[in-house]
C-alpha cells in the first residue's frame, strides 16, 4: 500500500501543486518564457516540476520498497541513475532559460561554435548529456565491456535528444512517451517509477494543453533520459543498435524536414479525401 502511495499519489500531488505555483512565478520573467508555436508566450522548462516529483517518489519507493526503486538486475545504486535524471533536467533548464533563441537544431547550435561565434549553451547541454550518459553506461554494463557501454551512452544521448525535436506541440513529447513505456512494460513487466512519472505527467498536462507551460529542454530530456535509461536495461544489444541507426536517421530527418508540417499536411490530406468521399 505505502508503495503505490509512493508511485501515484505523491508525484500526482506534487504536480498539482507546483506547477500553478511554478507558472506565476517565472511567466513575468523573460528568460523563462518562450514563445509557442502559435506566437504565444508560455512558460518553459516544466520538466522541472515532473523532476521534482519524481525525486519525492523515488525516495519514498527506495524507503519502503527498495527492490522496487530499480530492476534488481541493475549493477549500481538507483541513486546515480537519479542523478543522471536530474543532470540533464539541469542542463535543458539552462538551455531553456539562457539559450539562444534563434539557434535551432543541433546544426544551429555547430554551425555557431564552427564560425568561431562562442559556445552555444546547446553545445553544453549535448556534450553534458553525452559524458553523463556515458558514465551511466559504464557503470551500468560493468567490466571491460566497452564497446557495450559506448553504444549504450550514445543510445541514450540520441533517445534523449529525439524527444526535445518532438516537443513542439503541446502534450506531443507526452503521448510519445506514454505509449513508448506502455510498450515497454507490456513486454518487459512493470517498472514502477515510470508509474511515478506516468502520475504526474497526467497532472501537469491539464496546463501544457492550456498552453500555459511547456517542458522544453528540460522535461523532454528528462522524459527521454528516463525512458532510455529503461531500454537499455532491458533490451538486447542488437535492438540497441537497430534504434540507433533508425535514431540518425530520425535526427537528420527532423533537423531538415519539420516535423509538424509533415503532420499538419497529412491530416490536411486525410480530412480532404473523406471529404471529397462523401461528396
Amino acid at each position: 500500500m505505502e508503495s503505490i502511495t509512493g508511485i501515484i499519489l505523491i508525484p500526482g500531488v506534487t504536480a498539482y501543486l507546483l506547477t500553478p505555483f511554478f507558472i506565476k512565478r517565472l511567466e513575468r520573467r523573460e528568460k523563462a518564457v518562450t514563445i509557442n508555436y502559435e506566437g504565444k508566450k508560455v512558460v518553459t522548462a516544466g520538466g522541472i516540476i515532473l523532476l521534482a516529483a519524481y525525486i519525492f517518489s523515488s525516495l519514498f519507493l527506495y524507503h519502503y520498497s527498495p527492490d522496487d526503486f530499480y530492476p534488481s538486475r541493475m549493477l549500481i545504486p538507483g541513486g546515480l541513475a537519479l542523478l543522471y535524471f536530474g543532470g540533464i533536467t539541469l542542463l535543458g533548464a539552462a538551455d531553456d532559460f539562457f539559450g539562444e533563441k534563434k539557434c535551432k537544431g543541433f546544426r544551429g547550435h555547430l554551425y555557431k561554435l564552427l564560425r568561431r561565434e562562442g559556445v552555444s549553451t546547446g553545445i553544453y547541454k549535448a556534450a553534458g548529456g553525452g559524458i553523463m550518459g556515458f558514465i551511466l553506461s559504464a557503470f551500468t554494463v560493468g567490466g571491460n565491456a566497452w564497446p557495450e557501454w559506448i553504444l549504450k551512452g550514445l543510445f541514450l544521448a540520441l533517445f534523449s535528444n529525439i524527444f526535445n525535436l518532438l516537443d513542439t506541440r503541446p502534450a506531443r513529447t507526452a503521448k510519445v512517451f506514454f505509449v513508448l513505456s506502455l510498450l515497454l512494460m507490456l513486454f518487459r513487466g512493470p517498472f514502477p517509477m515510470l508509474f511515478s512519472l506516468w502520475s504526474a505527467l497526467y497532472v501537469y498536462l491539464f496546463w501544457e494543453t492550456k498552453t500555459r507551460i511547456m517542458l522544453g529542454d528540460a522535461g523532454a530530456y528528462l522524459l527521454g533520459g528516463v525512458l532510455g535509461f529503461y531500454l537499455i536495461l532491458n533490451l538486447s544489444l542488437e535492438y540497441l543498435l537497430v534504434i540507433s541507426f533508425l535514431l540518425v536517421f530520425l535526427h537528420w530527418y527532423l533537423e531538415k524536414f519539420s516535423l509538424s508540417r509533415l503532420l499538419e499536411e497529412k491530416v490536411l490530406f486525410y480530412r480532404l479525401n473523406r471529404t471529397n468521399g462523401r461528396g
